[in-house]
């Protein structure tokens, strides 16, 4: 490829040959402040730990997560409520019953549980930016404050989570009682209108709060056909992160980075170049024979190599 190519997403993913990569890592090392390991020329970098797969979303499997986080590089992490909170649904116990007694745990729970994972966390050099949980109905006000306030002791910014409009408006005072914030994370599906799908409903979710930011999922606006880019132009000061993956277009399949049509590259860039304060959070769910481990390590490589 001559020098005056122009870059695409495919040219780039394999033109990169493997010293290049080894001297952006070596820069990277030298530019990474201590205790922020994926902080990459301006763009903080973290994982969506869904990524790893293989790995069961457990309490009991959370010293496996940090492990595999440290081995990836990854400074920051946003933590789903699986890998901190206990679980009911053992033999014997009723979906119902189950549900119950995670509610009185949750009205319960000891500071010193939620302040021992930040711990555990720090320890490794890891900061926990959101606390993914999915709100609903059947959570009353008390355990929707409680969800914050352990979200609070772990070090999170805010809750983020997979709901709608009507549950986000149920949502309102709760953020700022906690002085947090709530994400929106939208999904692909334009024909429910209660989802955060479309860009103007994302915008209608954001307009109930100020406290409201929104998680840019970038596979799934990809997906149903938005334009990552263009969102983010516009609306980049309600933005607190983007879920970064890629995917084909019309409700297509998810690919590699750099094999489908996400401007991620682009949307790197864009935080890059203009010091927005946006996250990106890698997530991929594309299929893989290789472990989860070396593919999100190819993925933060594709990713490095975008900003350096």
């Amino acid at each position: 490829m001559s020098p005056a190519t122009p870059l695409t997403r495919r040219t780039f993913t394999f033109s990169a040959s493997a010293a290049i990569a080894g001297a952006s890592r070596s820069l990277l090392h030298a530019q990474t402040p201590p205790g922020n390991r994926s902080l990459i020329n301006g763009v903080q970098f973290g994982l969506q730990p869904f990524c790893y797969h293989d790995l069961p979303m457990i309490p009991e499997n959370r010293p496996a997560l940090f492990d595999r986080l440290v081995q990836n590089g990854m400074g920051m992490v946003e933590l789903h409520a699986t890998w901190v909170e206990p679980r009911f649904t053992t033999p014997g116990v009723s979906a119902r019953q189950a549900r119950e007694k995670l509610r009185d745990w949750r009205l319960h729970a000891p500071d010193d549980h939620y302040l021992k994972i930040r711990q555990e966390a720090a320890a490794l050099g890891i900061s926990i930016f959101t606390y993914y949980i999915n709100f609903n109905d059947t959570m009353p006000d008390e355990e929707v404050d409680a969800i914050f306030r352990g979200a609070k002791l772990l070090g999170a910014r805010g809750c983020v989570g997979s709901y709608g409009l009507a549950q986000a408006q149920r949502l309102i005072p709760f953020p700022a009682r906690h002085g947090m914030v709530l994400g929106l994370h939208n999904h692909d599906n334009l024909s429910d209108p209660d989802a955060f799908s479309s860009e103007a409903s994302i915008v209608k979710g954001l307009s109930f709060s100020n406290d409201f930011k929104a998680t840019l999922d970038t596979r799934h606006f990809t997906a149903a056909n938005g334009d990552c880019l263009g969102f983010l132009e516009r609306h980049h000061e309600r933005v607190s992160s983007v879920h970064l993956g890629d995917r084909r277009k019309n409700n297509g399949r998810s690919t590699p980075f750099g094999e489908g049509d996400a401007p991620i590259i682009e949307i790197l860039r864009m935080i890059r170049d203009n010091k927005w304060p946006i996250m990106a959070l890698l997530e991929f769910e594309h299929g893989t024979l290789r472990p989860a481990v070396p593919e999100v390590r190819l993925m933060f490589d594709y990713c490095k190599r975008a900003v350096v």
